[in-house]
């Protein structure tokens, strides 16, 4: 094995204490998190925060949340891939695994939504093809498994190398292609064929996907905040900006501690084009607020007022200074473009979306015209036990996979057979 292969190949091979120490943090947050969900199995969703008229809460706010962030997985991996921008090359990987992150976490708050999880199976029996949950259904499945496509056929190759470089793990490699062992040049040309075709049914599929998502919300009639037109562009808009912010904080956070050869332009690049997307995204909040305030519609002007100055303003702020405005001037200001910098504004703006994504999914749900009180909601324990639990299992699947398998593009001839591990 060439000395480049020895370099490529050491996130593999080394885990020091502080890798251990994360995992078992990692295993007692899931552990907890469990623990926590058999008491709301046990005792009902009567343990959580949500009631009449709250009937969704902080589980579908991240159902929300994890759908958007995947999209920007395979906004960076379509740039490289239908593209051929090969700047992003060495991020691809990482960009393919997020978005099938996302979307597995994300239908794991749907289940956890449930009260009897157990009864999931009736939303294919008796789902209506005229409702935009199932709409959602299918294309989460669709795009899930576009998703899984991409992985295996952008990976497969760097698998076979690993059966030849890393022996003792050849049956776990050769598990995971799936008994493929074809590593040749016409191989290749044939996987990169088979990228750039699933990439351009991604990003439309991926714009589908959001649109829905957003659809859900969106043509509810009855909830102002939700019945809007502005909701599946700006779901679309924010998605993206979250997607890329995550794929730019999980970037930085490899390169720093499983020391990845990712080259020092690709920070910057990434950051460059989010913030030019972070205007956009504001643009979208401006025209949905303006239409709302302009019209005047008691109902309307209830929940927005509800949202910048009532109970949960502080969330709105947040969102608007933290997540909006602060990240932009990180990313312009010359002497905090570091890379350092970029991680820094680009985990705000993941913040700054989850505290969007709370503003779009609660406050609608309590506003004076119902025929029962407007209600409230707050977070129990349960609640945030389960959710820090979903992200605790995201995370350590993350750090697990990095251990596996090159989150890196292998380099031609990287990797020569024989080599122990």
């Amino acid at each position: 094995m060439h000395r480049v292969a020895d370099r490529q190949l050491q996130p593999l091979l080394a885990a020091g204490p502080s890798y251990y120490a994360l995992v078992g943090v990692l295993v007692a947050l899931i552990g907890w998190g469990l623990y926590a969900y058999t008491r709301q199995l046990s005792e009902g969703l009567g343990v959580t925060g949500m009631n009449t008229p709250t009937y969704w809460g902080f589980y579908i706010v991240n159902f929300v949340f994890f759908v958007g962030l995947s999209a920007g997985g395979v906004f960076v991996a379509s740039l490289v891939h239908a593209f051929n921008v090969q700047a992003f090359k060495s991020v691809a990987r990482i960009a393919e695994l997020l978005a099938i992150s996302c979307l597995i976490l994300a239908a794991l708050f749907i289940l956890l939504d449930l009260g009897k999880p157990e009864r999931f199976y009736h939303l294919f029996i008796y789902g209506r093809l005229g409702s935009p949950l199932i709409w959602d259904v299918i294309v989460i499945a669709v795009y899930l498994l576009v998703g899984l496509a991409y992985g295996y056929f952008g990976a497969r190759a760097d698998l076979v190398r690993c059966m030849q470089a890393l022996p003792r793990r050849r049956w776990l490699y050769r598990l995971l292609a799936l008994g493929y062992t074809d590593a040749s040049e016409a191989a290749l040309r044939r996987d990169r064929r088979l990228l750039r075709g699933l990439a351009m049914v991604a990003l439309p599929l991926a714009v589908t996907l959001h649109s829905v998502t957003a659809w859900i919300l969106g043509l509810v009639k009855a909830r102002p905040g939700w019945y809007s037109p502005l909701i599946a562009p700006l779901f679309v808009v924010s998605a993206s900006v979250s997607g890329l912010a995550l794929v730019i904080v999980v970037v930085v956070l490899s390169k720093r501690l499983l020391r990845l050869p990712i080259g020092a332009r690709v920070v910057p690049q990434l950051g460059t084009i989010l913030a030019f997307l972070i205007p956009v995204l504001g643009y979208f909040l401006f025209a949905e607020l303006l239409t709302v305030t302009f019209a005047k519609e008691p109902a309307e002007l209830h929940v927005f007022a509800e949202m910048m100055a009532g109970r949960y303003a502080i969330v709105f702020w947040v969102n608007l200074i933290l997540g909006l405005l602060l990240p932009l001037a990180l990313l312009v200001y010359p002497k905090t473009r570091t890379e350092a910098g970029i991680a820094v504004a680009a985990a705000l703006v993941v913040l700054g979306v989850l505290a969007e994504r709370w503003n779009i999914v609660i406050p609608s749900q309590f506003h004076r015209d119902l025929p029962y009180p407007p209600g409230s909601y707050a977070l129990t324990w349960v609640e945030y036990s389960v959710v820090v639990g979903v992200y605790a299992l995201g995370v350590l699947v993350f750090a697990l996979l990095a251990k596996l398998f090159p989150l890196v593009e292998l380099e031609d001839g990287g990797a020569e057979p024989g080599a122990g591990d």
